[in-house]
């Protein structure tokens, strides 16, 4: 009966602890995923830090690299460091042709682009171009003289070729009797042209401000004698006294005087085809015989193929063609006409106004 008793005890006790084992078994499986999972999930962020750390590097290294690159034009070879040439590069050779460089705000680069200098040094002055290369979508020419040594590269916008063409189209046609009568008020009506290429809007009342307030003797380079009424005339304002009046308006604070005897009908060109309008000292079509004075200011506003576009105010209309003016047919070529580069260089006096 006792054997029983215990025989009994002993089955009850392993059917408890069968029953037990997959409770045990459930409860330590709950325990080990919820630490794999609390651990997957620590790692999961872990990685999104390390992702949202490199991507924040990267895009401060590509901010940098795009200040730098805006900062400065760089990474355009020279001869001497063709092996350093980035893989965006492109250099071709070209058959030799001449530029002149005919702006002044550029820069002109050697080495590999680290060293730096001003197109000005060089301004007007005539080279060989046997080299292009293009870098960032902008194309830059070798510049270099037969015989000497290189002086680096430049961006093509900054030099003309020889016979390059050039209109200023947005310069306006002034006249000298219309709207205001000013007979001999040729250099108010031709400073007023070139305010206007600047965008200045030609009215009557500015041209009556100009003309009222030109600058006369006894100043400084003033004109000699009434503009409206000749009386008193002698010889018209200076280039120097009318670049001078001309920086007093808005639109004309970069109009300088660019007369010098070394300047040549070639730089009027080089000015043109700058896109700066040239406004210059020659003879009028009322010029008499022995007379040599260049008392008449007249603008050029464009040049292709051997001939200037000149605007003259000597006459009431921007229609009025050859033979209606002073009847002097070597000047009377008409309000706006192409005139031969042989005939502005058989009236060029060295005395020209135009802008920086």
């Amino acid at each position: 009966m006792k054997s029983k008793l215990t025989l009994k005890k002993i089955v009850t006790l392993s059917a408890a602890i069968i029953l037990a084992t997959p409770i045990f078994s459930n409860n330590l499986t709950k325990t080990v995923s919820a630490e794999t999972e609390s651990q997957n999930k620590q790692l999961k962020q872990d990685n999104n830090q390390v992702n949202k750390e490199s991507e924040t590097q990267k895009s401060q290294e590509d901010q940098k690299t795009d200040k730098e690159t805006d900062k400065t034009e760089t990474n355009v070879p020279d001869a001497a460091t063709q092996n350093k040439k980035p893989a965006n590069i492109t250099a071709k050779k070209v058959k030799t042709f001449k530029v002149a460089i005919v702006k002044k705000n550029y820069g002109i680069y050697l080495d590999n682009f680290t060293k730096k200098k001003a197109a000005k040094n060089y301004f007007h002055q005539t080279f060989n171009v046997n080299k292009k290369f293009t870098h960032n979508g902008k194309t830059y020419y070798w510049l270099n003289k037969k015989g000497k040594k290189s002086i680096g590269y430049i961006n093509k916008k900054a030099v003309a070729t020889p016979n390059q063409a050039k209109t200023i189209e947005k310069t306006p046609y002034v006249s000298q009797y219309v709207p205001v009568k000013t007979p001999w008020g040729c250099a108010g009506a031709s400073m007023a042209m070139m305010l206007g290429s600047q965008g200045q809007k030609i009215t009557t009342s500015l041209l009556t401000k100009i003309q009222n307030n030109l600058p006369m003797q006894p100043v400084k380079g003033g004109q000699k004698g009434n503009v409206y009424t000749g009386v008193g005339f002698g010889y018209v304002i200076s280039p120097g006294a009318l670049a001078k009046y001309a920086r007093t308006f808005k639109k004309g604070k970069k109009i300088i005087n660019i007369s010098s005897k070394k300047l040549t009908v070639d730089d009027l060109k080089m000015y043109i085809q700058a896109g700066k309008p040239v406004l210059y000292y020659g003879f009028s079509s009322y010029q008499k015989a022995g007379d040599y004075k260049r008392n008449h200011c007249k603008v050029i506003t464009g040049y292709k193929k051997g001939k200037f576009l000149v605007y003259d105010p000597l006459y009431y209309s921007k229609f009025d063609k050859a033979g209606t003016g002073g009847k002097n047919m070597n000047y009377d070529h008409g309000a706006i006409a192409w005139i031969p580069e042989s005939a502005i260089q058989a009236e060029f006096c060295h005395k020209a106004l135009s802008f920086k």
